[in-house]
């Protein structure tokens, strides 16, 4: 048959097939026509290539397989380090809070102590802070004013014209009238001060008082006579 003939039949019959979505090959086309061994053996070559691509493919995927598996074990790995150290550093907060707790109530257990350690060395230094202290702290319990205890303490005589004085053992008032009251040592311990009422220490005094008051009442307390006191052996 003629080329131009064949060509013909082929442009004629690519036309009508065109409807079907068939396309009619590039003219001039430089491509041979192979036979059907060479086709099968073309096509095993490229089956074989591609087998060797799908096994090198499913090589990558099982080493990406074992490394995210890799990557998720560590990740469990650092998960526990992760907690493991979280409850570590807990724990330690927690002793450390309890040792600052111990440490603050310590601390304030010492204060007393270091408070008192540091007013006996006061005292030893100058043992008359303590017993005018003592006064100053006897004085308002008795019914003085705090500008009173101030002027007996800078060694003020005050002269009470009238007035009461509480005696905290009697549990009761006891008028004074044209008294003298001042600071002073006791006569047989120069290391020691007494509140003096009228020239007699505040205990005698209130004790005086008391008599007198108990007589005005009606009554009398008689010394003991020929009592005789018994002491174990």
């Amino acid at each position: 048959m003629a080329r131009d003939k064949l060509k013909g039949y082929q442009d004629s019959y690519a036309q009508r097939m065109q409807i079907y979505g068939l396309q009619r090959g590039i003219e001039g086309s430089k491509a041979k026509h192979i036979n059907t061994g060479q086709y099968y053996r073309e096509f095993y070559v490229k089956n074989e290539s591609l087998k060797g691509e799908i096994e090198d493919l499913q090589e990558q995927k099982e080493a990406t397989r074992e490394e995210v598996r890799h990557v998720y074990d560590m990740k469990d790995e650092a998960r526990d380090k992760f907690l493991a150290m979280d409850e570590y550093v807990r724990r330690k907060d927690n002793e450390l809070t309890i040792i600052e707790t111990k440490l603050r109530q310590a601390k304030q257990d010492y204060e007393p102590y270091k408070a008192q350690e540091e007013l006996n060395r006061i005292h030893e230094l100058f043992p008359m802070i303590k017993e005018k202290l003592r006064i100053a702290k006897l004085c308002p319990k008795i019914g003085f004013t705090i500008a009173a205890v101030k002027q007996l303490l800078r060694g003020i005589t005050l002269s009470i014209a009238s007035g009461k004085l509480y005696s905290s053992e009697y549990r009761q008032y006891f008028e004074v009238k044209d008294t003298q009251v001042k600071i002073e040592k006791e006569p047989d311990n120069s290391d020691k001060l007494r509140l003096a009422i009228n020239g007699m220490d505040v205990v005698d005094w209130f004790r005086q008082k008391y008599k007198e008051f108990q007589k005005s009442i009606g009554i009398n307390i008689k010394p003991m006579q020929n009592a005789i006191i018994r002491t174990k052996e």
